[in-house]
Parts: C-alpha cells; sequence; structure tokens
C-alpha cells in the first residue's frame, strides 16, 4: 500500500476515534477541554484553544496568576495570552494583567518572547 494511500486512510479513522471519545466521555466538557490542551471558560462556556491569540478570543480571565507556572522564559506571546488572557494594560514592553478574584501578573515582552514574569502571590 502506498504511503499516501495510508494516510488518507489514518486521518479519517483518526478523526472519528476522536469524535467517539468526545461524544462518550463522561465527565464535564471543561475537563475533556483541559485534557485536549485547552482551558475551560465557565462563563461562556467554552473552550478556550492556543489558536485564540490568532483569532482574537483569548478573553480576560479573573485569575491570571493562577497559570503562570505553565510559563517557560522565551515564551512566545502567543502562548503568555493563552494562558494569562489578554493584558489590561500594556506599556511599551511591559504587560499587565489586574486581578479580579486572584493576584496580578506583569511581565516583560520583548520581540513577542517572555523576558520576565512575576506573579504576585
Amino acid at each position: 500500500m502506498r504511503t499516501c494511500t495510508k494516510f488518507s486512510l489514518l486521518i479519517p479513522v483518526a478523526i472519528l476515534i476522536l469524535v467517539a471519545y468526545a461524544f462518550s466521555f463522561t465527565s464535564s466538557y471543561g475537563d475533556l477541554c483541559e485534557k485536549l490542551g485547552g482551558k475551560w471558560a465557565k462563563v461562556e462556556g467554552s473552550c478556550i484553544t492556543r489558536l485564540c491569540y490568532k483569532f482574537r478570543t483569548c478573553g480576560y480571565w479573573s485569575n491570571p496568576a493562577t497559570r503562570c507556572n505553565r510559563l517557560k522564559d522565551n515564551a512566545p506571546l502567543s502562548e503568555i495570552y493563552f494562558q494569562l488572557g489578554v493584558p489590561n494594560e500594556i506599556r511599551g514592553s511591559q504587560y499587565l494583567w489586574q486581578e479580579r478574584k486572584g493576584f496580578g501578573v506583569e511581565a516583560v515582552i520583548e520581540n513577542e518572547r517572555l523576558f520576565s514574569l512575576k506573579c504576585d502571590k
């Protein structure tokens, strides 16, 4: 069997498995969202994915500091927005997220990469 044919059969099978898993999932959709690499937005009842930066759908989060431990030095801007949401304020290279239910976050971003991160706790 040719490689192209193998891949054309493999892709629909993989999609079918994912769909079957999603419909047979017995826990909450928030758990499913997290298992698939997203963030569950309770208020909106939707799953936020890493594509949120590209589509400008990352939103504002009530406690961005809870996701600080998921960011590494030199993380791309898209990952920062995915983890922390849209900043409340940008002053040059300084990005600020104010707390609503938790603690604030301050990041220095240079060339669209995380240079430093300070999370109040």
